[in-house]
């Protein structure tokens, strides 16, 4: 029997559905460790040196400021865990996916708004993890924020 604890990357945008998943994972996580994400785009690269830097400063920040903006009851699910926040510059999937492998995370956790015609059910992201992770990915459906909430108290 393996010794290693399990270890969750979950993405975050701050939304309901985030807060369900970062929930979810905390409940599946005990004696282990979350890695909370969020990604932001990179500026684009037509922009000249200096205001891809400024703009990807401003990105940075933003980010930075939605993780430390964890609602109080979700960082209190998380006392018990080894947890902490990583802001990535890139696009939503493969950032998770590249900060799962450097995690060597056992699974992503996401929520989704169900956005989208393709992927109305589940979203865009999670559509797409769903194509690319090369590891298991736990999603939460609009549906079941107020329960996965509600369970993980």
């Amino acid at each position: 029997m393996s010794d290693r604890h399990p270890v969750f990357v979950v993405g975050y945008d701050a939304s309901p559905p985030a807060n369900a998943a970062l929930a979810h994972a905390a409940a599946l996580g005990h004696g282990g460790r979350i890695v909370v994400v969020h990604a932001h785009e990179p500026a684009p690269k037509q922009l000249d040196e200096r205001w891809r830097a400024v703009l990807a400063a401003d990105q940075e920040a933003r980010s930075q400021a939605v993780l430390d903006g964890l609602p109080e009851d979700i960082a209190a699910r998380l006392s018990d865990i080894a947890w902490e926040t990583m802001s990535v510059d890139g696009p939503p999937c493969p950032a998770l996916c590249r900060v799962a492998a450097e995690q060597d995370a056992d699974a992503i956790v996401i929520g989704t708004h169900g956005y989208g015609r393709l992927g109305a059910m589940l979203g865009s992201v999670a559509h797409a993890l769903l194509r690319e992770a090369d590891r298991p990915v736990v999603v939460i459906p609009p549906r079941a924020v107020e329960r996965v909430g509600a369970a993980a108290q």
